[in-house]
């Protein structure tokens, strides 16, 4: 029943988060149909591309049915209920202790001089979004019911050449993406200051793409099939990023309100996520996804930590 409505019910789930924001919030409806238009729809283009010539290449040269068999034997034996909830329990933590750390935080920076939003940041994601989950799904590579998992070895351990072709379309898509943004948002200057900005967000991004598409995907693409299991993982990513903005250093919504973030936060967050989720089905590689993410990161870095930098 969830493998076959899986799909249908997502599907329905994010039109219905885009429609809503759109149909009540003017703001969110004249900035997405207005100047913002052409520059949304174009960027949607290099992650299409990207998407087709991942498959292209996994079609000609990949072994794709034989890696989805060995993440299947690799997840035989999970309780994949009871870890997905495990895992929502983890995601819950890590929105409450974004809201609480900025709070305290916030309480510190003035008297000490510095900006403590980046911290609440990795603090929050290495310990909900990495180690945690690592503690109870794996345990080191056991299970908490003693079953034994060869996925960490899948994802970051790749010897496979097949399975770093997936630069390729990360390559086309950054530099299509740098074709059409940089000439309008510019990029900053090399720094000691970016380089410690990168570096952070290098660990963000191993720690999202490790919870999101290593253990939270992979587990609904089993219950739901490929694509549910893909549109699933994107939605709740996007949705992560609209309630925890106000909260964080990297994220790139506006903060108007959390209404027009969602909606926002679909439209961008959702369609990356669809590209990040398809290049972790086609190649299983955490490596390849953390350098795609990276590269949007510099070419879009939020203008707060643009002008920390300067």
């Amino acid at each position: 029943m969830v493998r076959r409505w899986g799909l249908t019910w997502w599907s329905a789930l994010a039109v219905l988060l885009v429609a809503v924001p759109m149909i009540t919030h003017p703001a969110l409806r004249s900035d997405v149909l207005g100047d913002s238009a052409v520059l949304l729809l174009v960027s949607w283009a290099p992650m299409l591309l990207g998407g087709i010539l991942a498959w292209v290449l996994v079609r000609w040269f990949g072994a794709r049915e034989e890696l989805d068999r060995r993440v299947a034997a690799a997840m035989v034996g999970h309780p994949l209920n009871r870890e997905l909830v495990w895992l929502a329990v983890c995601l819950g933590g890590f929105v409450l202790t974004m809201v609480l750390l900025s709070m305290i935080f916030g309480m510190y920076e003035a008297a000490i001089g510095a900006d403590l939003a980046m911290s609440a940041s990795l603090v929050s994601r290495l310990l909900f979004l990495f180690t945690l989950p690592l503690l109870v799904m794996d345990r080191s590579g056991v299970t908490i019911d003693g079953k034994g998992t060869a996925m960490p070895s899948v994802a970051l351990k790749v010897t496979e050449p097949w399975r770093w072709l997936g630069l390729a379309p990360v390559a086309v898509v950054l530099g299509l993406m740098a074709y059409l943004l940089i000439p309008r948002t510019g990029l900053p200057e090399a720094s000691f200051p970016l380089f410690g900005f990168v570096l952070a967000f290098a660990v963000v991004a191993v720690c999202e793409e490790i919870f999101f598409r290593g253990m939270v995907q992979t587990r609904l693409e089993i219950l739901m099939g490929r694509w549910g299991g893909i549109l699933a993982t994107s939605v709740v990513f996007a949705l992560t990023y609209a309630v925890i903005q106000p909260y964080d250093a990297v994220s790139q919504l506006t903060g108007v309100d959390i209404v027009y973030d969602t909606g926002l936060a679909l439209l961008t967050y959702a369609s990356a996520g669809l590209l990040y989720g398809y290049l972790w089905a086609c190649f299983r590689n955490t490596w390849i996804n953390v350098f795609i993410r990276i590269g949007m990161f510099v070419m879009i870095m939020p203008p707060d930590l643009r002008i920390g930098i300067t």
